[in-house]
């Protein structure tokens, strides 16, 4: 009841506008309030509570998490469809679409215990005794080459393949941030979960090795130290964005120099790059690690591969194996366990099967005439903006006319690997790695071609969207055009409050504080527009990182503007222009229906004040009533008054166009 009261206390009690002042009382603590009968608040006191206010006095966060909301909700309904969808697979003798025979089999070789335990590990067996004989850093960067290749797998030496950040028409090979094995830098430097991390499952890898556990132990915590070390070299995620920080374009010598502790030649052979120059990402990472490829730590180096094989591949080994490894052993059922592998492994290929069946003519039909109208909103709004010249203008609608749009899924797709089945000789292990396998040369192959601008950055089942501004792209996964998240018969107004939001958030990320940066091709050209505009956009950005800085959550804390301005200016551009597209009252006022129940979400306080220390994004609350109190239309639909919490003055709202 606490963990519930809590999200309750946050979701209703957060101020709704952007305002500085302090409580007058303090906020006492859940327990001291919680007698309290919760009343559902006026819109003009916190609009997120008045539309969510049943769902918030109801809802329910699962045991497992700290928070619950409208996408989670979501991916609760994916889950359920894949789910479906995979025993609709297994049923079958004759398939329609060779995914379907995929899905089948890796699912049935999952299940099949009494084959994996026979099969046990003997398909990594080569490359775990090659990582272990090395003798020289040399021959574990060769090792680490044919890991890769081969396997599918980095651990201390990432490589990439993308477009050139100043020409997209080349692609470029890109040395990546190290391999964490699903820790963010802030793990490392924040917290001890990193360090602690890596050195579990060091230890569990080491002990399934059959090293003694004294030995074991004490080659974990060193190695531990090691990655956590080279983790912690790295730049802010805050600074991810930041081309000027990540574009550092070396040359083969001038690379060689940078990773001195290593035969380029050698590198270069073993993970069969054939290039004139590297894009080093992080370069006080890249330095960092450096410093550790010699033979004085050459028995880490090995520790984290293999740690790095068994974090990718720990799902695949057989029951008792797993049984080293203190995290896998849950309470799921072999069956949901087999699905959620066959989810993870083959999530293009299921998603391809997902998105035939949700992107029927209805949906994408009303999806594609909503990416129209709001398409045309932003580009109305774009030519009547007072800030913009005329050469601004034209070359702002230019990008919005030459921004690619993929919705659902790649109706194009090629699959890079085949399954074969186990009368045939395969097995779960050997498929897996042959899929991972696939898709490391599909990444690969890149680096041969020019660059595509229909690039899809996320699978068709992944519960979000994203901007490209490298290729000037949106993509809208097949799963966001779900019943769950888009349904015509919701109406078009209160969709377009819902997905319309996600749209247009994208499609604004072209012209944010990061965005804008970037020329209709995608090219990094951070003068493009003249000093004039940029300076006149550069007030506006001033002033929403004031708005956000001084927007408090339970009247004490407060959002770091800065942190996340790209978010909330594509927020406050993508809810001008929904509304941009009616004038009608009614129709306006289910876009902020829509607005406020997109973000629904049951939140623990603590969960709230990690997020405000390191996301880029705002809590779900002022993601509604931060944005819609900067916009004129709410206070006419709500006949805001000047004396509700909610109220901004006219001077003080945002208006990005």
């Amino acid at each position: 009841m606490q963990k519930k009261w809590m999200a309750l206390l946050l979701s209703l009690l957060m101020a709704a506008g952007c305002t500085s002042c302090i409580a007058e009382e303090p906020v006492q603590p859940a327990e001291a309030q919680s007698s309290a009968p919760l009343q559902k608040p006026e819109p003009g006191e916190n609009y997120y509570g008045y539309i969510n206010f049943e769902y918030l006095s109801n809802g329910q966060i699962p045991y497992d998490k700290s928070s619950y909301g409208t996408f989670d909700s979501i991916q609760d309904n994916l889950e359920k469809d894949l789910s479906d969808l995979i025993d609709r697979c297994v049923a079958k003798t004759s398939f329609d679409h060779p995914f379907e025979q995929y899905i089948k089999e890796m699912y049935e070789q999952y299940m099949d215990v009494d084959a994996r335990e026979k099969n046990g590990i003997a398909d990594l067996t080569p490359i775990i005794g090659a990582i272990q004989d090395c003798k020289t850093v040399d021959e574990w960067v060769a090792v680490s080459g044919s890991l890769y290749t081969e396997y599918g797998i980095s651990s201390l030496i990432r490589f990439n393949v993308q477009p050139d950040s100043y020409d997209t028409s080349v692609t470029r090979l890109m040395l990546s941030n190290i391999n964490t094995c699903g820790s963010m830098k802030e793990n490392f430097t924040r917290t001890d979960a990193g360090t602690e991390n890596v050195g579990s499952l060091t230890e569990d890898v080491l002990t399934a090795l059959e090293v003694d556990p004294k030995t074991a132990r004490e080659r974990a915590a060193k190695t531990a130290r090691m990655v956590t070390d080279i983790a912690s070299a790295g730049l802010d995620s805050s600074e991810m964005l930041n081309i000027e920080k990540h574009y550092n374009l070396y040359t083969i010598d001038e690379f060689a120099k940078l990773y001195s502790n290593v035969d380029m030649d050698n590198l270069m052979k073993s993970f069969q790059w054939k290039t004139d120059a590297v894009i080093v990402y992080d370069v006080s990472q890249a330095e960092k690690a450096n410093s550790f490829f010699t033979e004085e730590h050459l028995q880490e180096l090995k520790d984290y591969s293999l740690v790095c094989i068994m974090y990718d591949y720990g799902k695949m080994i057989p029951p008792s194996y797993q049984n080293n490894f203190k995290d896998t052993n849950n309470m799921q059922k072999m069956d949901e366990k087999a699905k959620r592998f066959v989810c993870e492994c083959l999530e293009e290929e299921i998603g391809i099967l997902y998105g035939k069946e949700t992107c029927t003519t209805e949906v994408m039909t009303a999806a594609r005439k909503m990416l129209d109208d709001l398409k045309t909103s932003c580009g109305d709004l774009i030519r009547n903006s007072d800030r913009l010249s005329e050469d601004s203008v034209k070359k702002l609608t230019g990008k919005l006319d030459n921004m690619i749009f993929l919705l659902g899924y790649n109706e194009n797709y090629q699959c890079p690997f085949e399954i074969t089945p186990a009368k045939d000789g395969g097995n779960l292990l050997k498929n897996s790695i042959a899929v991972k396998r696939g898709q490391t040369k599909k990444i690969r192959e890149k680096l041969s071609r020019k660059a595509e601008r229909n690039t899809w950055d996320m699978t068709p089942v992944t519960v979000n969207a994203v901007y490209n501004p490298a290729v000037n792209t949106v993509t809208i996964p097949a799963v966001m055009l779900s019943k769950s998240a888009f349904d015509p018969a919701n109406g078009e107004y209160k969709n377009l409050g819902m997905l319309g939001y996600v749209i247009a958030h994208e499609m604004n990320h072209a012209f944010d504080s990061n965005g804008y940066k970037y020329d209709a091709n995608g090219c990094y050209r951070p003068d493009w527009m003249n000093q004039k505009d940029r300076d006149a956009y550069q007030k506006i950005m001033d002033k929403a990182t004031a708005y956000y800085d001084q927007y408090q959550l339970l009247d004490v804390y407060n959002i770091n503007g800065a942190q996340t301005l790209s978010e909330n200016l594509a927020d406050l551009a993508a809810v001008q222009c929904i509304l941009h597209t009616t004038n009608n009252k009614d129709q306006q006022k289910q876009i902020f229906e829509g607005i406020a129940t997109q973000w629904a979400s049951l939140v623990l306080v603590t969960d709230v004040l990690k997020q405000l220390c390191g996301n880029e994004h705002s809590p779900e609350e002022a993601r509604v009533n931060a944005v819609v109190s900067s916009t004129d239309q709410f206070y006419e639909v709500y006949d805001i008054k000047q004396t509700d919490k909610m109220y901004v003055a006219p001077e003080n709202r945002i208006k990005v166009w």
